[in-house]
């Protein structure tokens, strides 16, 4: 690691940046690079280069999520996406080794490692099923080093100040708690290549760092790329149902971890209609619970406005968390001090600054009177008492050189302590902790320009901090007040095992990541509860498939840390329950097409007794249910397709809908028949029905079809934008109209 008094070398060539790095740690490189969106790709391509042209190089890649621009599996799917491609993805530098990973041909003095793959991307690519590593987030500093890291490369952006510094933005997760280990470790040099993007969001907190840390910087402006976007979703109906439960478990004032995806953006969006559209969200909600006993979840319901706001703690910094903001529900922070922040938990104390906070500190023991010096660099550290003031042997020197006693007994005293500090806020609040982000160009933009003030309440930081309990519990105890930590999962056993990683065969579809960690730490945390939620089918092959099921060869979740479960049709907790009422609260919420097969299997087993039979409020959980309640009435208009907005035009995000429900259905052409005839009909009419249908066949390029084979794809495409995309319900803001708005605004600007 570079000595804290030494500049980095900086470079504008990827390759003479690899030349200084193989001087300063031979050929034997083990590489660490970021998950996401903060690796180093044209470094970490320069040295994949340099290791496949001299074999002498052993070089490891460790590490997780590697991106790449979509690609189609299919000839539709190949016309949806190269527009994409021309669009959100020109600038991008795919990672070499990946390339040639999914190709088979990493030489043989190349390995590359990951903890976390892109899900579903690599299930058929053998050398990265081999070389996956199981482990939880949190251990992959332990891990790195155990593996001999000796190179550690980050994208970065400078500061916007002449500070010289740099912040680690979207990945301060892993490199922070790796270099405070190679300390405490006294572990050998770490060559630290910053790879410098100005278009990266600085983000400060603990994320800026000194240009010190750094040893090599790699600069220039061949470097200033946009940054790899994640487009959102379409969130479906399954997915809002979903959302409506979860939300009715989140409690004002609690803390709220949740992941990327549909899932995600279906919960903050609900989130935001239970404070802004409160009726709405409580006639829904009841709706999807009508005639549900209440025993099958211990937690009350939540469905009030959010008064006291709620706190973002989550390894993973979604979108929808800023959503959240502007709605006036992510707005509760949290202070770095335990015994300060148990004073606002208590309410005896409010975030505004008074003589009341110096006494409540003073009377249960934080501070002396009078006080000591550290005393003093805490007060005005955290805004309370003048900063002005220089701490001198029990008495203060003001700016006039006047002293002052250091005592609270006297109303004057305090007074004059506070100065200019009393009647504001506190400062140090944080409402969103995180670890990475990735999203969106709309999120990316939104950091970008986001209020300094707003800015100044988050603080990216280490995964160890986010993820467990073990660094100052007391704090994280005192901060995360009822925390509700949401994961999805791929399957759930009828006993509450969870199935989050991997297919029945061993092949990994990505990882365990930081799940584990969270359903842990909520176990550990007074009032905390794990949320793992899953949709109860899936589609397979054309075929239904049930993600409740009797038994797996593995789990990612064991059934001893079992919590709440939730689908589309209700919430089970099964925390503290026998494996018997574990397993009936389960069958409560499965899909009534398994229901009875289910059962049997567990009254086979002796685990249910055998004239149990499901109570009759629960054997009516059909899609067509869902469907019901939420097509009534006004609610369609208040579930839009993408709530937080999308990179896709108009016609992208009606097809990216069609796109996966075909998907869905089949893949012979007797599956896809009644969709197949529906587009025909479309096909042929001149209606203004289907104009929209015409709009999306022509963003395919089907104008231009001209063989047999072609025109049935159109067809195809046609039906299902017929029978699955609702009129009724908004699509979203997409990328035109984001862009159409902003031109209105600054011509009106112009005008005014």
């Amino acid at each position: 690691m570079a000595s804290s008094a030494s500049a980095p070398e900086s470079f504008d060539r990827a390759e003479a940046c690899v030349d200084a790095v193989l001087d300063k740690v031979g050929k034997r490189i083990v590489l660490g690079l970021p998950l996401g969106i903060g690796k180093a790709n044209h470094f970490a391509n320069a040295l994949y280069a340099r290791a496949e042209a001299d074999p002498e190089i052993s070089l490891t890649i460790f590490t997780a999520l590697t991106l790449e621009r979509p690609s189609g599996s299919s000839e539709l799917e190949r016309r949806f996406v190269q527009p994409l491609l021309d669009r959100l993805y020109q600038d991008y530098q795919d990672l070499a080794y990946n390339q040639a990973r999914r190709k088979g041909l990493l030489p043989e003095n190349v390995e590359v490692c990951e903890f976390f793959m892109q899900p579903g991307s690599l299930l058929n690519s053998s050398s990265a099923q081999q070389s996956y590593v199981s482990s939880n987030y949190t251990h992959v500093p332990r891990d790195l080093l155990d593996r001999g890291v000796n190179v550690v490369a980050q994208m970065v952006t400078p500061a916007l100040d002449d500070s010289g510094d740099f912040s680690l933005s979207c990945n301060p997760d892993l490199t922070l708690p790796l270099l405070a280990l190679a300390r405490q470790r006294r572990y050998g040099p770490i060559t630290m290549v910053g790879e410098v993007n100005s278009r990266l969001p600085f983000v400060g907190g603990d994320a800026r760092v000194p240009a010190s840390m750094f040893d090599v910087v790699l600069s220039g402006p061949v470097f200033n790329e946009d940054i790899f976007p994640a487009p959102n979703p379409p969130v479906r109906l399954t997915d809002y149902a979903l959302g409506f439960h979860i939300a009715g478990l989140v409690k004002d004032g609690g803390t709220l971890q949740v992941g990327i995806g549909a899932l995600g953006d279906a919960v903050c969006h609900v989130l935001g209609l239970r404070q802004n559209k409160n009726l709405d969200f409580v006639d829904i909600l009841e709706a999807l619970q009508t005639d549900k006993p209440s025993s099958l979840c211990k937690l009350p319901l939540e469905t009030g406005r959010f008064e006291l706001g709620i706190y973002g703690a989550s390894e993973m910094v979604p979108e929808g968390f800023f959503h959240l903001r502007d709605a006036g529900v992510l707005v509760r922070k949290v202070y770095p001090d335990t015994a300060l922040q148990q004073l606002l938990n208590e309410g005896r104390i409010s975030e505004t600054v008074d003589e009341r906070m110096l006494l409540a500190l003073r009377d249960i023991g934080r501070i002396q009177s009078p006080l000591s010096e550290q005393d003093t660099r805490f007060l005005q550290t955290m805004g309370i008492v003048d900063p002005s003031y220089s701490w001198r042997g029990h008495r203060f020197l003001d700016e006039g050189g006047e002293m002052e006693e250091c005592d609270l007994h006297s109303s004057k005293g305090r007074e004059k302590l506070l100065g200019d500090c009393a009647g504001k806020s506190l400062k140090l609040g944080t409402w969103l902790h995180g670890g990475f982000y990735l999203g969106s160009t709309r999120l990316y933009q939104r950091l970008r320009n986001m209020p300094t003030g707003d800015m100044a309440g988050i603080n990216m930081t280490a995964i160890d901090f986010i993820n467990d309990m073990l660094k100052n519990p007391d704090l994280k105890i005192a901060q995360r007040q009822h925390a509700r930590f949401v994961n999805s999962a791929m399957m759930v056993t009828l006993n509450g095992a969870v199935i989050s990683d991997g297919l029945e065969d061993g092949r990994v579809v990505s990882g365990v990541g930081g799940q584990y960690n969270f359903v842990a730490q909520a176990h550990e945390l007074p009032g905390g509860r794990s949320i793992i939620a899953l949709p109860s089918t899936r589609h397979s092959g054309g075929r239904v498939c049930s993600n409740i099921v009797w038994e797996y060869p593995h789990c990612t979740i064991p059934r001893h840390l079992r919590d709440m479960v939730v689908t589309e049709y209700g919430v089970a907790d099964l925390r503290g329950k026998s494996d018997r009422d574990v397993i009936v609260a389960m069958l409560c919420i499965a899909d009534s097409r398994f229901q009875q097969e289910l059962l049997e299997k567990a009254q086979d087993a002796g685990k249910v007794e055998t004239g149990y039979c499901i109570p009759d409020a629960f054997t009516n959980n059909t899609p067509e249910r869902i469907q019901a309640v939420f097509t009534q009435g006004h609610r369609p208009g208040l579930l839009p397709y993408y709530p937080l907005g999308t990179d896709l035009t108009e016609e992208e995000g009606r097809l990216a809908v069609a796109l996966k429900a075909v998907k869905e259905e089949g893949r012979k052409i007797w599956e896809l028949w009644p969709i197949l005839r529906q587009g025909l009909k479309a096909c042929k009419s001149d209606s203004p029905e289907f104009r929209s249908v015409h709009a999306c066949l022509d963003r395919m390029g089907f104008d231009r079809s001209d063989n047999f084979e072609h025109r049935l794809e159109a067809y195809v495409v046609a039906g299902a934008l017929v029978r699955f995309y609702d009129e009724r319900r908004p699509l979203g803001e997409t990328a035109e109209n984001i862009t159409s708005g902003a031109a209105h605004t600054q011509s009106g600007s112009a005008a005014g």
